[in-house]
């Protein structure tokens, strides 16, 4: 999508505010809470319609569970995640819940009820999935190998309610038309494909129900590097023909360096930095992206870059650092990155980041 198109449709889709994702440890005979996974803790983000928002960082990071927690796959420990509200219904919910007044507390969490995801009945919060869909990493798990294609597809639509018999089989056709596929697949099982066709697959169920939001949980990780192009290709084709939003999750700088409009950086559940994809690649200010950006490789063996080399290991998730959780592994870790957490602030335009030391290095 072109950056005219996205600079048109500049109100936010998702605010995601204070977010929190803990998994309790238990331990001992009675099964004790005794600790947390702190896998997602205390992520501020703003995915905006029309663009599709990159997520990137080491494996075990937090990026996944964030997403999946977004659309409610997991239940958020804490924090609010509002979806297509205007910013000033937002501003004014989170004016109310920082208030010191119980009355106006309690308004916010009344409207809560209403517009925030973590807080949503069952019956809203099926009536909001229409809008927003996933897509799996590894399609050979996440399509059943007992059901037929025309089943997988249309079981979004049965689940809604939102065609009749003769209809869903329409339209089955035409979303297997749509991702590059024949309606002659419809009578088949998943294993008869290969792994880019079941992706193809996957990507037409998620878009049976005409979705605004689609979380890509690492999409092309499992499949060949040319089948890989193929199905980017096509998942950009289908953002600018139906208008679509993604959070684009992975660990590959280059996949999201070529689909996203900007890019967010986690670290061990913190996000640490977000900024428009060239901007990020052409300065990115936080020690651990630039670590993760001087890991990819050059295509020219007469180009040599300097590969920054991270000591120690990824700390516990479930006792992470004081300070900033990064300090242990960086080089220009100071005193006051080891007691005070940095905050992400705005670095320049839109491009943000929470690291102490960014003006200097």
């Amino acid at each position: 999508m072109s950056a005219d198109t996205v600079a048109q449709k500049s109100k936010d889709i998702i605010e995601i505010r204070d977010l929190k994702k803990y998994y309790p440890v238990k331990a001992g005979v009675f099964l004790r809470h005794v600790a947390d996974v702190k896998a997602v803790d205390s992520v501020n983000l703003t995915i905006r319609r029309g663009e599709c928002l990159g997520l990137v960082g080491e494996s075990g990071c937090g990026k996944t569970t964030l997403g999946k927690t977004i659309i409610r796959l997991h239940e958020a420990s804490s924090g609010r995640i509002y979806f297509d509200q205007p910013k000033q219904r937002v501003d004014e919910i989170e004016r109310q819940l920082a208030s010191d007044d119980p009355q106006q507390i309690a308004k916010a969490e009344e409207v809560r009820r209403e517009v925030d995801i973590t807080r949503l009945s069952s019956r809203r919060l099926l009536a909001l999935r229409q809008r927003f869909q996933v897509v799996f990493q590894d399609p050979s798990n996440s399509l059943d190998p007992r059901m037929l294609v025309k089943d997988i597809i249309a079981e979004p639509l049965v689940a809604q309610r939102l065609s009749g018999a003769r209809e869903i089989d329409s339209r089955v056709n035409d979303l297997l038309n749509i991702v590059g596929l024949s309606s002659e697949h419809r009578m088949r099982y998943p294993h008869e494909f290969s792994g880019g066709q079941r992706q193809r697959i996957a990507v037409a169920r998620a878009l049976s129900t005409n979705p605004e939001f689609v979380m890509m949980d690492e999409p092309t990780s499992a499949l060949d590097v040319s089948v890989q192009a193929q199905i980017l290709n096509l998942l950009k084709t289908l953002q600018d023909e139906f208008q679509l939003t993604y959070l684009f999750v992975t660990h590959h700088l280059l996949v999201v360096k070529y689909i996203s409009n900007r890019i967010a950086v986690m670290y061990l559940g913190k996000m640490v930095e977000t900024s428009p994809t060239g901007e990020l690649f052409k300065s990115p200010l936080h020690p651990y992206t630039r670590a993760l950006l001087s890991a990819i490789p050059v295509p020219d063996p007469h180009t040599k870059r300097e590969k920054i080399i991270l000591t120690g290991d990824v700390p516990n998730p479930i006792n992470p650092p004081s300070g900033c959780r990064f300090h242990p592994r960086c080089p220009f870790a100071t005193d006051l990155c080891r007691t005070v957490e940095p905050q992400l602030e705005v670095a320049e335009g839109e491009h943000m980041v929470a690291c102490h030391r960014f003006r200097e290095i």
